[in-house]
């Protein structure tokens, strides 16, 4: 018996031996391509939204520094997020400094961020208070560039970077939304579903019933029919369900000036607004592409242009890419469509100085990255050998 046991000792002690082995070479890689690692930083303010944050620090910044924050998607962990999306890598080459805040399982099952609640998504209060903290917070342990602030998130944390830009414009230089949507497209969850499907939050698809004789008035045009809404979210699930086809650009969802009337009465702020960079795939299942022409239109107006006349069309690695310049000539909104991707993040894996990313669950290899062309749209460039 003894014997028996003693054998169970020792294997169990080979195991452990062998995880801790493997858990030291996994950090032993990450520390050789990264030269910091993110630290939790737990007393950032009040913290209302009951939200996470981790910190980013490079061993070389620079003096003063420039300001991440960079936004999860739903399902994702913040600092892993960071990471395989590059933005950490970007952060060593640029000498950036990251904030990175996380949601809780108990605010949001999925791990998404609320951008549909009204909440969390109004100035000085909920989660986009508990994002602002963080911002407070590395400013006051750091030297930050105050004219330097930036915002970036994917899906959930995409349309959070909508909000974050919309409510304090006063606080973000620029943003990066990455198949995120408007702000205030939504303001709670069965609209959010909506919104995500068509891209509007009243644009309810339908089909049409005939009705039972004796149900219905005179008909029209012969017609007995009546048009049912679909269950919301129906069309995320089965998007060729008759009735979901996507709606024509312009018909039923918000106005140019009724999406930047939403970014205006968001805060007092009157200008300038932040510069925005536009990502999203033409074939995401999960957030209707038509949410990024909606975001076109808002942010163009908020900046007094029309979403229709770009300054430049041209393609980026062969993605399209439209260009929207000011009366000074300063490049205010851009818009990159990945062809043929789903729902994710665009990366390209590699040590050339345009490549960055590490491939997941919708942390895509589509030979692009993202993070590293948003940075270079903010005026970022990399530090000196």
């Amino acid at each position: 018996m003894d014997s028996c046991k003693s054998k169970r000792r020792t294997a169990a002690y080979k195991i452990t031996v062998a995880a801790t082995a493997h858990i030291a070479l996994a950090f032993a890689g990450l520390s050789h391509a990264l030269s910091a690692s993110p630290n939790q930083v737990t007393n950032f303010g009040s913290n209302p939204g009951n939200l996470l944050m981790f910190a980013y620090v490079p061993d070389r910044t620079t003096n003063p520094a420039p300001l991440v924050v960079v936004l999860h998607g739903c399902k994702q962990e913040s600092p892993r997020f960071a990471q395989e999306a590059g933005w950490m890598q970007i952060a060593d080459r640029m000498g950036l400094v990251l904030a990175i805040p996380g949601q809780k399982p108990e605010n949001n099952q999925n791990n998404c961020f609320n951008w549909f609640n009204t909440g969390d998504i109004r100035r000085d209060q909920g989660e986009a208070l508990s994002i602002k903290q963080m911002v407070d917070k590395v400013k006051a342990d750091h030297n930050i560039d105050s004219k330097r602030v930036y915002v970036t998130g994917l899906s959930a944390g995409g349309a959070m970077t909508s909000v974050m830009l919309a409510t304090y414009p006063d606080v973000f230089a620029g943003g990066g939304i990455v198949a995120g949507l408007p702000y205030r497209c939504a303001e709670n969850l069965s609209d959010a579903l909506q919104c995500m499907s068509t891209g509007h939050p009243s644009q309810l698809p339908s089909i049409g019933l005939p009705l039972p004789r004796g149900l219905s008035p005179k008909p029209i045009s012969g017609s007995r029919a009546v048009n049912v809404p679909l269950p919301p979210g129906l069309c995320i699930l089965v998007p060729f369900f008759p009735g979901c086809e996507d709606p024509a650009p312009g018909n039923g969802t918000f106005t140019p000036k009724e999406w930047g009337d939403r970014v205006r009465q968001a805060s007092n702020h009157r200008g300038p607004f932040p510069s925005v960079s536009i990502w999203h795939g033409s074939s995401d299942t999960t957030v209707n592409p038509i949410n990024a022409s909606e975001e076109v239109e808002q942010w163009t107006n908020v900046h007094g242009l029309s979403s229709n006349k770009p300054s430049e069309t041209n393609t980026i690695k062969g993605f399209p890419h439209r260009v929207f310049k000011d009366a000074s000539g300063n490049a205010v909104v851009k818009s990159i469509m990945i062809t043929g991707m789903n729902h994710g993040d665009p990366i390209d894996p590699g040590p050339g100085p345009d490549q960055c990313g590490t491939a997941d669950s919708f942390v895509l290899d589509v030979n692009i990255c993202s993070s590293f062309f948003i940075a270079r749209f903010w005026g970022l460039s990399p530090l000196n050998p």
